[in-house]
């Protein structure tokens, strides 16, 4: 049976209003709204609270990465009222998961409330015979979706084919809404789909191409031809006789039930299509017309069906849509499709009926309805008469798609809508959702309250769902605590659904009274203390005043500036709200006439001069300056803005004057800038020049260094040589000195003094230095070498120098300063042949120094007698390229041979020792 669910989103029960401070009516879980062609929808929500609250907020949030645009909290309704809020939104196309929590003076109050899934995508209504809808074998020919996105109006449950009735229908207000679902294998895709058919894989591709999520509803009904379709809209209150008619008059598939299939369509639309939006209306319907056509064929009688026949029923069905739904906007997607058996078309009698054949006058009619620019947006839907027809009588009944041709369909479908129609979801506007009125809530006691909807709809209705009793019809109407739904139709004769709102009864606090707390004849531009006392446990205050002022202070006390009655009422804990306290009559009191300011010269002034301001004296018996002085005229002498009230006899302040007066004192000129034209940290010996840019048409140019000034550096421009601290100034033509620009610091680094070179032993000799030196610079015969320590090793005959340089880190630079000094004297060097070897001093005691020419590795010394015993041997000297000491003091004095081997060299000399 159909699920028994009023045209309302169901979602919430009394529970969860009994515990929760907000309570989310619209929208449901699952609930798509339609995008516009800017891919955003505006998403109206409603519930209620049930603690004082003075502004709701909402979320959205995607479920997973990519799947929409996040709003952070975003006010949708100020100041509720009656424990009922509606607001509404932008939001981007996606799927999210939406939050909704009440503030109160800026403090969360109570829970936040989730709709885990609320989507703005695509929403589609399927219509047709059972190729659209769904056939009989139901779970062969299911494809789930796979998509969490992909969602339907799961209607029926169980899910049944209705085989005994298959054209009979129950009471339309037992299936108008219903809770939205994933379309799963055990959706059923209502009103009347009988299952997920071939649609589920239809919406995974969408949804992953278009990345929204997607909502299927489905009208569509097996065996009805566009000819019962058409019928059933024209005449609503009439059953329309079947294409498959017995001649039992009692046969309860002889007539449809009054108003469908129709109905169906009709109510998907008028209904969803009114409060979630719809794309386009997706047709597939050819079948049964071409049964019709072959059965009389087999009979040898005239074809019922003909190619204008078919376009006739289908044009007027597509426009009495679109006047039901109150729109010629609504897109019609028409699927080519005939092909199809008659009705004994697998039996096994003899004559053979004949094989299964498309009919090209129903597809031309179809081409022609999608070609008819009075019916347009109209658009071509999949060519069908081409998929399973390989194998004769393949399909079931010769008529519904199964296994692969299923997934061929789905697959025809995906190509119409994003490949065939291109830039289908960028151009074709679709239909969106209306606004769901408002309900205001009046506490009359605790057992009666007042439920109103706005004015200038042509019908209202108001249910009970506790016991699904119509309530009322009227705009307003009084009831007790309960769960209710609302609705609101148009002239059109669309309803607009208000969603389930629980409310309770409760008694409204007692009007608060109010009282001035000085004369409520007050002067005009002064303010007047409203204080207010109420019975009520921390209320929302509400002010009001006659003539209306909007943005009055939502607090206890007020503070008033107009002439008015102002009166309070005060809002509970229960949302109640009191009647209004009796009015406060303000009267305001006339003011004198702005006064005018009379100058006794300019009010350009230098330091010292003074400027006398009068004021006119209309009405005046006194006056208040802006600086508080208190006599008609007055001298002032420093800047500033000037102006002056009088004070009139009943004491009241005019306003302030028109012209104040802005006295300036040019006391000093703009202070300049200087800058430099180069580095400010150098070496001895360099300047660096500095530039005085004065920011006005200053005369004169002066110079502050080391906070002295002389008065002879008097141009834009000076060269610095030393450390010093520089400022400009500029002069005037007032003769006013500007204050000091901004410092800059010259510094001005040492060089190294010029260096000496000394021998330090037989191959080496160091630069020496009076002061510090960072790195030395080495020359032979004018070209660097690569040593930059003091000390040199060296070989090669020739003229040497070297230099010195200092290395400075500068703040204002990445590159260091080098100051380097003169170059040195030059030194000659002419090695002494010694064959390679020194040995110094020569004779000694017995301590001896090695000093070897070259680079030697794998050095063995010995020490030989003159008879040729060895009386000294070294470790092997792995490298040897330094001076090295031997000490033989413990022998003997006399003359021995010294002895040096390594890889590459040999060499032996005398040494002598003596004591």
């Amino acid at each position: 049976m159909f699920k028994k669910l009023l045209l309302i989103f169901l979602f919430l029960s009394t529970t969860n209003f009994l515990y929760s401070q907000i309570t989310i009516s619209s929208p449901v879980i699952r609930q798509i709204f339609q995008r516009d062609l800017n891919n955003q929808a505006t998403v109206t929500i409603t519930g209620s609270y049930s603690q004082p609250v003075d502004t709701i907020q909402v979320r959205f949030t995607p479920v997973k990465a990519g799947q929409g645009t996040a709003i952070d909290w975003t006010v949708i309704k100020s100041a509720p009222l009656g424990g009922l809020f509606k607001g509404s939104i932008v939001v981007k196309g996606g799927w999210y998961t939406m939050d909704v929590r009440g503030l109160l003076k800026g403090k969360q109050v109570g829970n936040i409330s989730t709709i885990e899934r609320v989507g703005v995508g695509e929403v589609f209504v399927i219509a047709g015979q059972s190729n659209a809808g769904g056939s009989s074998l139901l779970e062969a020919n299911e494809t789930a979706a796979t998509d969490d996105r992909v969602n339907c109006a799961n209607f029926i449950s169980p899910r049944t084919y209705y085989s005994d009735y298959p054209f009979r229908h129950a009471d339309l207000s037992q299936f108008s809404i219903i809770e939205f679902a994933q379309l799963t294998k055990t959706s059923a895709i209502g009103p009347t789909g009988l299952g997920p058919y071939y649609w589920g894989k239809v919406g995974d591709a969408l949804s992953a191409k278009l990345n929204v999520p997607i909502m299927f509803f489905n009208a569509g009904w097996a065996g009805a031809s566009v000819r019962v379709w058409r019928e059933s809209a024209e005449n609503p209150t009439k059953g329309v006789p079947s294409d498959f008619q017995s001649d039992n008059p009692n046969d309860p598939i002889r007539y449809y039930e009054v108003g469908t299939p129709y109905s169906n369509l009709s109510a998907t639309l008028r209904y969803y299509g009114i409060n979630l939006g719809v794309r386009a209306v997706l047709w597939m319907e050819g079948e049964t017309q071409n049964l019709l056509n072959l059965s009389a064929a087999r009979n040898n009688k005239p074809q019922p069906v003909t190619e204008a026949s078919y376009l006739d029923n289908l044009q007027r069905l597509i426009k009495k849509t679109r006047q039901d739904l109150g729109t010629n906007k609504l897109a019609w997607v028409v699927a080519r499709t005939s092909y199809s058996g008659d009705l004994d078309c697998k039996s096994n009698t003899i004559p053979l009926p004949p094989p299964p054949a498309p009919s090209p006058i129903i597809v031309s009619a179809q081409n022609k309805a999608i070609a008819d620019p009075t019916l347009f947006p109209m658009y071509p839907g999949p060519f069908s008469d081409t998929i399973q027809v390989a194998k004769l009588r393949e399909r079931d009944q010769c008529v519904h798609f199964t296994g692969k041709g299923l997934d061929n369909i789905a697959s025809a479908w995906i190509k119409a809508l994003t490949e065939d129609n291109k830039n289908f979801f960028q151009t074709v506007e679709p239909i969106l959702a209306d606004t769901i009125p408002s309900v205001s809530l009046d506490c009359i006691s605790s057992g009666a309250l007042k439920l109103s909807l706005p004015s200038g709809y042509a019908g209202y209705e108001w249910v009970n769902t506790g016991n699904n009793t119509i309530v009322g019809t009227t705009q307003s109407v009084t009831v007790g605590s309960g769960t209710y739904i609302a609705r609101a139709t148009r002239s059109n004769g669309n309803i607009i659904q208000v969603p389930q709102f629980t409310v309770k009864a409760n008694t409204p606090p007692l009007a608060p009274t109010v009282k001035a707390l000085s004369d409520v004849n007050f002067c005009l531009g002064t303010s007047v203390a409203l204080q207010s006392t109420t019975e009520a446990d921390n209320p929302i205050y509400e002010w009001v005043s006659s003539p209306a002022i909007t943005n009055l202070p939502r607090t206890k006390d007020i503070s008033a500036t107009r002439e008015g009655a102002y009166k309070l009422r005060v809002i509970d804990k229960n949302a109640c709200a009191s009647s209004y306290s009796t009015e406060v009559k303000l009267v305001a009191k006339p003011r004198p006439e702005k006064p005018f300011i009379a100058t006794s010269g300019s009010t350009a002034l230098c330091q010292g001069q003074t400027l006398t301001l009068t004021s006119t004296n209309v009405g005046a018996s006194s006056y208040l300056w802006s600086n508080g002085e208190k006599t008609q005229a007055i001298s002032v002498k420093n800047a500033g803005t000037y102006n002056v009230q009088t004070v009139g006899s009943n004491g009241c302040l005019s306003p302030s004057s028109t012209d104040n007066i802005a006295v300036i004192v040019n006391s000093l000129p703009s202070t300049p800038q200087i800058r430099a034209l180069s580095d400010t940290v150098f070496c001895d010996g360099a300047s660096v020049s500095l530039v005085l840019t004065p920011s006005d048409n200053s005369t004169k140019f002066g110079w502050n260094r080391n906070n002295s000034v002389n008065n002879a550096d008097n141009s834009t421009t000076i060269k610095i040589s030393g450390t010093e601290l520089v400022k400009g100034f500029v002069v005037d033509t007032k003769g006013c000195q500007s204050l000091l620009s901004n410092a800059i610091q010259v510094v001005k680094k040492d060089n190294p003094q010029t260096l000496s070179i000394v021998p330090k032993s037989t191959y080496s000799f160091v630069a020496r230095a009076s002061n510090k030196v960072d790195e030395y610079v080495w020359k032979l015969d004018g070209k660097i070498l690569s040593a930059k320590d003091s000390l040199i090793r060296t070989v090669d005959k020739g003229t040497y120098t070297v230099l010195g340089k200092n290395i400075y880190k500068v703040k204002s630079s990445s590159l260091p300063l080098i100051c380097s000094s003169a170059e040195s004297e030059k030194y000659d060097f002419n090695p002494y042949d010694d064959k390679g070897l020194s040995v110094y001093p020569n004779p000694s005691s017995g301590t001896f120094t090695l000093e070897s020419r070259y680079d030697l590795d794998k050095v063995i010394i010995s020490v030989w007698t003159m008879d040729g015993r060895a009386v000294y041997k070294s470790d092997v000297i792995n490298t040897f390229n330094s001076p090295r000491k031997i000490d033989v003091s413990a022998l003997s004095e006399g003359m021995y041979i010294l002895k040096i081997e390594s890889t590459t060299f040999k060499l032996t000399k005398f040494i002598s020792i003596v004591r």
